[in-house]
């Protein structure tokens, strides 16, 4: 067989191995990402309800900065991404791909976005997401929206509008029959993790160097999260205040229920002071920030190098404190200006 034959038989395996297929609309019908593609998500795509999204090992994921590339699972919908420790599944940017105009960075493209028919707590038990504006909520806690296991979601994140961001994982009203498992997300945009009401357990969760919050519960959400951590860049921060946890039972602090009341286990969160008199953005502010009513229950956490370690905020939280129902337990608090910050515990 001929050198140049050879060569040419080898170009064509490649450009087989390496295609680039978009992916844009509605995904209606049963579809299966392969890991001998790429892909490019191209503005918001959405899996339907009845419909599944199975993402093999290994396979790599672009989003588009442009059109915004999200993943949107809606109610009803699946998405089972299950890597291995050896193959994990990448969404990132399109602009980590070799020749790119310039390096990625946050907030290149939307991120994940997972929604489901588990309970949150707004008045008529439905409510939009953040971003696309699609609806989530319903009363099935067992509610299974898939898999999504050893999955990087790099540089996610995009403004979609004005102080209306996209996270790098959003679940909104995801039922405990998901699973979330060994996943993280790096250099976000906006908040690393948020969750919307649902019941939902998750665990080893890495957040890396995200913008915004690395953790955020909303809505009534209540589900177990164990094994988390997080790591800061000293120098970026979000204007409105980066923490490590942020809880609200919902915007205004309401008794509606179910309550935010996640349950945290074996958390690390490492703030931007790596050493006394380091620099640091001045919008970084707490490692937990708890309040409007919300009801965490905390244990086994290291917060270390924040400027503020634990701030509860507002009467509902402050009594869940007081009444067991809000704790922190078997926990450290290190090398922060002030660990325990109590001046708004007593804000309505």
């Amino acid at each position: 067989m001929s050198k140049v034959f050879v060569l040419m038989v080898t170009l064509l395996a490649a450009t087989a191995v390496y295609a680039q297929i978009p992916l844009e609309g509605d995904i209606t019908t049963n579809t299966t990402l392969t890991a001998n593609n790429t892909y490019l998500l191209k503005g918001f795509v959405r899996v339907q309800s009845g419909v599944t999204l199975t993402i093999e090992a290994g396979t790599v994921i672009y989003g588009e900065n442009s059109t915004q590339g999200t993943l949107i699972v809606k109610p009803g919908g699946k998405v089972i991404a299950d890597g291995t420790v050896n193959s994990p599944i990448v969404f990132t940017s399109e602009f980590t791909k070799p020749g790119a105009s310039r390096p990625p960075t946050y907030g290149d493209w939307g991120g994940i976005i997972i929604l489901g028919n588990a309970p949150i707590n707004i008045p008529g038990g439905t409510t939009a997401i953040e971003g696309p504006g699609d609806t989530y909520g319903g009363t099935n806690a067992d509610d299974n929206s898939g898999v999504l296991r050893y999955v990087r979601i790099e540089y996610p994140g995009i403004a979609f509008s004005q102080n209306n961001e996209i996270n790098g994982l959003t679940c909104g009203g995801v039922g405990r029959g998901t699973v979330l498992d060994y996943i993280q997300v790096s250099y976000s945009g906006d908040d690393s993790f948020e969750f919307f009401g649902g019941n939902v357990n998750a665990k080893h969760l890495i957040a890396y160097k995200g913008w915004d919050d690395d953790f955020d519960t909303d809505f009534g959400y209540s589900g177990k999260l164990q094994f988390l951590v997080s790591f800061r860049d000293p120098a970026i921060a979000d204007q409105s205040g980066s923490n490590g946890f942020e809880s609200d039972n919902d915007g205004t602090g309401s008794g509606n229920t179910p309550l935010t009341s996640p349950e945290w286990f074996n958390v690390t969160l490492v703030g931007p002071i790596s050493a006394a008199g380091a620099q640091f953005n001045n919008n970084y502010k707490r490692g937990m920030h708890l309040r409007r009513n919300s009801q965490n229950k905390i244990n086994n956490a290291v917060i270390v190098g924040w400027p503020t370690g634990v701030l509860p905020e507002n009467l509902g939280t402050i009594n869940g404190a007081i009444n067991g129902t809000m704790y922190i337990k078997n926990s450290v608090v290190a090398q922060t200006t002030k660990s325990l910050d109590t001046t708004k515990s007593n804000n309505i």
